[in-house]
C-alpha cells in the first residue's frame, strides 16, 4: 500500500511528473527536473511500475530482484536530480505490446484505468501542483505503460478538481484541487528526423531499434506533437549525465546515440513540451512551464484566473 504524506507548506511552485518506469524520469526529463529543483520548485514524481520486466545484467543483481535493482537506481537518480518525493504505485511492468508480459493480470496495461486515475487524483489533491507533466498519447515510443500512464494522468488531471469525482478522498483536510497546466513531454521533430536519418546512415533500421529491436523510431516521429514550450537545460546537462549513471542496469540515450559530447549536450540540453491544457493561444513558445501560473494560496484552489 502507498502512504501519501500531507502536502508540504512553503513551496510556492510545485511540479508533478507522472511517468511509468524507474528511469523514465531521468532519460526522459532529467534536465528539466534538475533545473526546476535547483530553482526551488517542489518536484514530485509518480512512478507507476516497479520496472520488473526490464532486462538487468545478472552481475548487477547481487541477490536483489530486478524490481529492487531498478527502484534502488530510481532512489539514486531522484537524489541527484533533487526530486522531493517519489510515489511508487507498484504495478507490474507491462513489457512491450504483444509480449507475454503485456497480458499479465498484475501489469499496468491490464489495470483498470479508473483505479490508476483514482490513485493519481489522490496524489494531486495532496501535493497540489500547479503544473503536471506526463507522456504524450503515443507514450513517447509506443510503450504500453507510457500510454496507460498518459491516459490515467489525463483523466486524473481533470477529475482532481471535481468534488463529485472520488469523493471518498475528501477527508483529513484534502480538498478538490485543479492544477493549472498539463504538459506532454515531446521531442523536437527536427532532431527526430535527424536521428532517423542518422540511424539509416549507420546501417541501422529505425523501425527496429533498442536492445530487443522492438522500438519503432519512425512511428515515434510520425506521432510527434507540436511543441509549445522549450526549456534551455544546457546548464543541467551534467546533472542529467550523473542521474543517468544511476540507472546502470538500463540502456539509456547516451548508449543509443554514438555522438560527440558537444552534440549530445546540444541534443539533451533542450526539452520540448506540448501544452495539453489549457489550449495554447498564439504562436509564442514558452520558455518556462510556470509562465502565467498563479502562486498557491492557502489549502484550497489558487485564487484568480491564470494568465495563460
Amino acid at each position: 500500500m502507498m502512504t501519501i504524506p500531507p502536502s508540504s507548506a512553503g513551496a510556492s511552485r510545485r511540479l508533478l511528473v507522472c511517468y511509468a518506469h524507474p528511469d523514465d524520469e531521468t532519460f526522459g526529463l532529467g534536465g528539466a527536473i534538475a533545473r526546476y529543483a535547483h530553482e526551488g520548485v517542489a518536484v514530485d514524481l509518480v512512478c507507476a511500475t516497479n520496472g520488473d520486466v526490464g532486462e538487468v545484467d545478472p552481475a548487477l543483481l547481487n541477490g536483489r530482484s530486478v524490481a529492487r535493482v531498478r527502484l534502488d537506481e530510481l532512489e539514486c537518480a531522484a537524489h541527484v536530480l533533487g526530486i522531493r518525493r517519489v510515489y511508487i504505485l507498484g504495478y507490474r511492468d507491462s513489457g512491450m505490446m504483444g509480449s507475454a508480459e503485456n497480458a499479465h493480470p498484475d501489469c499496468l496495461w491490464q489495470a483498470d484505468q479508473d483505479d490508476v486515475a483514482r490513485r493519481i487524483v489522490e496524489i494531486i489533491r495532496r501535493v497540489r501542483p500547479q503544473v503536471v507533466v506526463t507522456f504524450d498519447p503515443y507514450g513517447g515510443y509506443g510503450h504500453p505503460d507510457h500510454i496507460a500512464v498518459h491516459r490515467a494522468t489525463l483523466q486524473a488531471f481533470h477529475a482532481a478538481g471535481d468534488a463529485s469525482q472520488f469523493p471518498e478522498q475528501l477527508t483529513d483536510g484534502v480538498a478538490p484541487f485543479q492544477a493549472q497546466k498539463l504538459y506532454y513531454a515531446t521531442f523536437p521533430r527536427t532532431w527526430a528526423r535527424i536521428g532517423v536519418r542518422l540511424f539509416r546512415l549507420l546501417g541501422r533500421d529505425p523501425r527496429r531499434m533498442g536492445r530487443n529491436h522492438d522500438l519503432d523510431m519512425q512511428a515515434f516521429l510520425d506521432a510527434a506533437l507540436p511543441h509549445h514550450a522549450r526549456l534551455d537545460l544546457r546548464a543541467y546537462y551534467d546533472a542529467w549525465v550523473r542521474a543517468s549513471a544511476c540507472h546502470a542496469s538500463q540502456q539509456g540515450p547516451l548508449s543509443l546515440l554514438p555522438l560527440p559530447r558537444i552534440l549530445l549536450r546540444q541534443l539533451f540540453g533542450w526539452q520540448s513540451f506540448h501544452r495539453a491544457w489549457p489550449e495554447r493561444p498564439g504562436a509564442a513558445i514558452e520558455r518556462d512551464l510556470f509562465e502565467g501560473v498563479l502562486p498557491l494560496e492557502g489549502p484550497d484552489l489558487p485564487r484568480g484566473t491564470p494568465s495563460i
